[in-house]
């Protein structure tokens, strides 16, 4: 993609309740647009979050859109589909004969349900199945798990399949059979078979849609591909339609749950399921490399959830079978770890321990806090935060919206303060502690969980409350620093507004090589026992060589697709292994993706057992079973033009400028006289010191007495310790 200067990079994203737009000008400014999101429509709120940015750069939407070079696109829409049930309709599924009840068994009752629900099984109901018994069909074939076809495909009980499910007179068929991602050909020529007797029927199957082991998942992602599929397509054609009548003239783009950008005629829809929070993982990702960080944590704090991810200059980490609504899936997913916490988390008393109680459960937006005026009668940390003098009343949202402390205290009082015989401001602290304890200890295990020590990382507090409670949830943690973006509210955007364009290829070859030896001492594999490559068993190893061959080749005929000649294009490879016999595999990158050589081999088991003894420990390393290699993936990626952010001047630490009014803010048990400046007029190098509160047109950042901040070249507020 040829790079031009004096160009606009713009991401709109998509949430439930608002979408926002960020607008990165040639100058490196960045510009907020925000609008109601249209449920009805999103193409609406689309546009009009875009141009609520362009109307704030004093140009005209079409010297914007001609002079755009980069837009992308996140949304919540295919994730509201699945959780509202309100996809196509009348979908069928064929599959492997004597399988047929798979998709309606499942496999983790608990698949989706919140933590109270899954307390009680007993009376938690399974999820109605997206596709009924009525419209599954089951045909003879069989192929076994090392890809050989041991009974031919019945073609006329295909056929008579698809005429029994036209009966049904359904909109799409979804074919997921056994192992088919070890060989397709049966899949392959069943869709032929659907195609020529319903041309107008729309069909995907699971060997091409997500080729992995584990046949409920991916059943479940294919049918789901099918069910969102329809309504996604519309969406992003009509967008992208839209905007090239507007002048825009390069490709458009959408978020992908497992990280990075890609054309939105390429996208399969279910890739961009749950992709939304994957862009603050991505500007975690972008200002980790900018800072020149090994490992970054970021926290990403909104109105009803706290997430948290980890950036990491070694492998990305994914989930590794992610829900959707009720569904477990295998597609893909940067892996970010999730709590019911924000500024809308109501909190209560409870009447049978007589304790305070915070979440996990929200006010949403509607009714939204006590304080929002707007009906609302549960007490919020977000009426807390007000209580406690944090928010100004008069300038939320930039004084868009006015807030009513009187709501907030009598709601605090009546609900919480009285019945526990405390004062109103002291309740509120205490609500603001017990949230910020249990965002505290998702961060403590999400980081011990990778092996980080966080006194040796910095933290990014993002979201529209991070700002406001970063220094009370990583108060016991030792971060090296907090990185607070003058963006915070939209930073989920701003960060996809950097990602790259991606694909990402994925299959398993269910290599299985035992009795490896190994030394018993170190617990590691003695490839140097082994004299040649040919001691291995050559069934496996040509397995492994040739289905990597297959992806590598996709990777490299698809990106030239995207704009991108070969020699833009940057590949790496990872696999998914485990010892013989363990339930779970282990992802690694790896530069071995053939093994053409004894050495090949041992560089690939080497990168095995250096990620194994990261995550697991040596005494827990297990060579008597050998290695199975479960899974492999190619990942292409290439840069698109990047937004280039603007670099101040060094000014000097004096935040006078900035200032604006003196009030009073309870701080541990304590008024404290507190100094509040505007976020918008601190300068390069400015200083200012706790107790203090920063004032943005959509947050607040929060300076206990403890702490100061340091604004840097790129605005960023860095926040440290005293």
């Amino acid at each position: 993609m040829k790079r031009e200067r004096d160009r606009y990079v713009v991401y709109v994203d998509t949430g439930g309740t608002f979408t926002d737009c960020c607008l990165v000008t040639p100058e490196g400014d960045v510009v907020h647009g925000k609008a109601s999101t249209t449920p009805e429509d999103l193409v609406v709120c689309f546009f009009d979050s875009l141009r609520d940015a362009i109307s704030k750069t004093g140009k005209s939407e079409k010297e914007v859109l001609e002079k755009c070079q980069l837009i992308g696109y996140g949304t919540t829409e295919g994730t509201n589909i699945v959780v509202t049930g309100t996809g196509a309709p009348n979908l069928g599924l064929i599959t492997t004969k004597g399988h047929e009840d798979r998709t309606l068994v499942g496999r983790l009752r608990a698949a989706g349900l919140s933590y109270v629900e899954g307390m009680h099984l007993v009376t938690a109901d399974k999820h109605p199945p997206l596709i009924p018994k009525e419209r599954i069909r089951g045909v003879t074939e069989r192929i076994d798990s090392m890809g050989e076809i041991i009974i031919p495909l019945r073609e006329d009980e295909v056929r008579q399949a698809v005429r029994e499910l036209m009966e049904y007179k359904v909109t799409g068929i979804t074919v997921g059979l056994l192992w088919s991602f070890l060989n397709p050909i049966h899949e392959r020529r069943i869709r032929d078979i659907v195609q020529e007797m319903a041309p107008e029927i729309p069909v995907t199957i699971s060997s091409e849609t997500i080729p992995k082991i584990r046949e409920y998942p991916r059943f479940v992602s294919t049918i789901l591909d099918l069910y969102i599929g329809l309504a996604l397509r519309r969406l992003m054609e009509q967008i992208g339609s839209n905007l090239r009548q507007s002048g825009y003239r390069y490709p458009f783009l959408v978020m992908q749950a497992a990280g990075g950008l890609v054309r939105s005629e390429l996208a399969r829809p279910v890739t961009t399921l749950h992709s939304g929070p994957v862009g603050g993982l991505t500007g975690v990702d972008y200002w980790r490399n900018i800072y020149g960080f090994k490992d970054a944590v970021g926290s990403d704090v909104g109105g009803t959830s706290f997430d948290v991810s980890i950036s990491s200059s070694s492998a990305e980490e994914y989930l590794r079978e992610p829900i959707v609504g009720r569904f477990e899936i295998s597609n893909p997913m940067r892996e970010i770890r999730t709590i019911g916490a924000g500024g809308g988390t109501i909190a209560r008393f409870d009447q049978v321990t007589k304790r305070l109680v915070v979440g996990p459960d929200s006010a949403q937006a509607v009714p939204g806090p006590v304080c929002y005026g707007r009906g609302g009668t549960q007490p919020t940390a977000t009426d807390a935060d007000l209580i406690m003098g944090r928010i100004n009343p008069d300038f939320f949202l930039g004084g868009k919206m006015k807030l009513r402390k009187d709501l907030a205290t009598a709601a605090i009082k009546e609900k919480i303060a009285d019945p526990m015989g405390m004062d109103v401001v002291e309740t509120a602290e205490a609500i603001c502690n017990v949230l910020d304890g249990h965002m505290e200890s998702l961060l403590r295990t999400a980081s011990a969980l990778r092996g980080l020590d966080p006194s040796e990382c910095p933290l990014f507090a993002f979201g529209g409350m991070g700002p406001t409670h970063c220094a009370g949830y990583t108060i016991n943690l030792g971060f090296k620093q907090i990185i607070i973006s003058p963006h915070a509210s939209i930073f989920s955007a701003l960060g996809a507004a950097t990602a790259d364009v991606r694909h990402r290829y994925e299959t398993s070859p269910f290599v299985l090589i035992r009795n490896i030896p190994y030394d018993s001492v170190t617990l590691r594999f003695a490839i140097d026992k082994i004299q040649a490559v040919s001691e291995l068993p050559s069934s496996m190893i040509e397995r492994f060589n040739v289905m990597f061959e297959e992806i590598d080749k996709k990777a490299t005929e698809d990106m030239p697709s995207e704009g991108f000649p070969p020699e833009e294009v940057t590949k790496y490879y990872e696999i998914e292994a485990r010892y013989g016999g363990q339930l779970w595999e282990v992802r690694c990158r790896t530069l071995i993706h053939r093994i053409g050589t004894l050495a090949d081999f041992a560089t690939l088991v080497n990168d095995f057992e250096e990620e194994y003894i990261k995550q697991y420990g040596q005494l827990a390393m297990a060579p008597r079973g050998g290695i199975e290699i479960i899974g492999i993936a190619v990942v292409a990626s290439a840069s698109p033009v990047k937004p280039v952010f603007r670099r101040l001047n060094y000014v000097g630490p004096d935040p006078s400028q900035a200032f604006k009014i003196k009030r009073d803010v309870f701080f541990e048990k304590r008024w404290l006289t507190t100094n509040v400046y505007s976020l918008e007029r601190l300068q390069c190098g400015n200083i200012i010191k706790g107790p203090a509160i920063i004032e943005g047109v959509d947050t607040t950042v929060v300076v206990p007495d403890d702490r100061k901040v340091t604004v840097d070249e790129y605005s960023n507020l860095i926040m440290e310790q005293l």
